[in-house]
């Protein structure tokens, strides 16, 4: 793997998507990161940007998908990831990846589960929204619990039965267009995201190297 590798890793929710993105970040030593983590640090930096993004959510409303690729942009023209990177569920939709315009991945790896096992696992998620860690609650953690970022791990309000239907059916309507559009220029790894988190682990890199 000596050219950079740009990967773009998308899945189900409750795939584990933010567990693998981890684990290749250390694998690869290229950065790893979501955009939700990248809206919330770029609100940290106190920036007119940050402070327009931390307005429109405090509205409860959606940042727009060319907002979202400013803050995208800045982020892929550090020096760390001139060697590659790891976008964890981004972007999700065509009309985000039109605003995806200044970059190419070469990679786009799909972690694959059954709506099952997403139901299974969201249903026991829990998220540090300091780090953007994900834990779950079948492993033994609750919630309040400390993570290891020093903030606390909760519930997302948008963890019910129902709001896990409707992302899952999103993500059929949306996602999975734009994966087969990526299909088409050969850009796809289907994983299966089934097993220990180890074995999903090395079947991603297995998949990389191919």
């Amino acid at each position: 793997m000596n050219k950079p590798l740009k990967i773009l890793l998308l899945g189900p929710q409750g795939s584990g998507k933010g567990t693998q993105s981890k684990l290749l970040e250390e694998e690869l030593h290229i950065p790893a990161f979501s955009m939700g983590q990248l809206l919330r640090d770029e609100v940290t930096t106190g920036s007119d940007l940050g402070k327009e993004i931390d307005a429109v959510q405090k509205a409860g409303t959606l940042t727009t998908d060319i907002t979202a690729a400013k803050v995208l942009k800045a982020r892929l023209e550090k020096s760390d990831a001139q060697n590659g990177y790891v976008l964890d569920g981004y972007p999700r939709s065509f009309d985000q990846a039109k605003a995806f315009t200044f970059d190419k991945p070469t990679h786009v790896v799909v972690i694959e589960i059954p709506k099952d096992e997403s139901m299974r696992r969201l249903s026991g998620r829990l998220t540090c929204f300091k780090c953007g860690r994900v834990y779950s609650t079948n492993d033994g953690h609750k919630a309040d619990d400390a993570c290891e970022c020093g903030g606390k791990m909760e519930v997302r309000k948008d963890d019910t039965k129902e709001a896990i239907e409707r992302r899952l059916q999103i993500y059929l309507d949306e996602t999975e267009p734009l994966i087969a559009h990526y299909g088409s220029q050969g850009l796809v790894r289907r994983i299966d995201g089934v097993g220990a988190v180890e074995d999903i682990h090395l079947r991603i890199v297995k998949a990389l190297e191919a």
